[in-house]
């Protein structure tokens, strides 16, 4: 599996996330902001914070995202 070399928020709560081999998948947090897990990205500027350490996409607070599930939501 490779490496995400780079992650940007957009508008509407869309996360865009660059792999190794240059792909960009977005993924729409909207319908997980209702979730307990995604609850605290409501607030804009906890979303906006989006950071990666290369395996994962995550949050201040501790949530995250590993890359085998960012390939789960885009491929569902």
């Amino acid at each position: 599996m490779g490496k995400i070399t780079g992650v940007t928020y957009g508008n509407d709560y869309l996360v865009a996330v660059r792999f190794d081999n240059n792909h960009l998948v977005t993924i729409d947090m909207k319908e997980k902001l209702h979730t307990a897990r995604f609850s605290e990205l409501r607030d804009e500027q906890v979303f906006q914070a989006v950071k990666t350490d290369g395996k994962s996409i995550y949050w201040p607070g501790g949530i995250a995202i590993a890359i085998s599930e960012i390939i789960e939501i885009v491929t569902k």
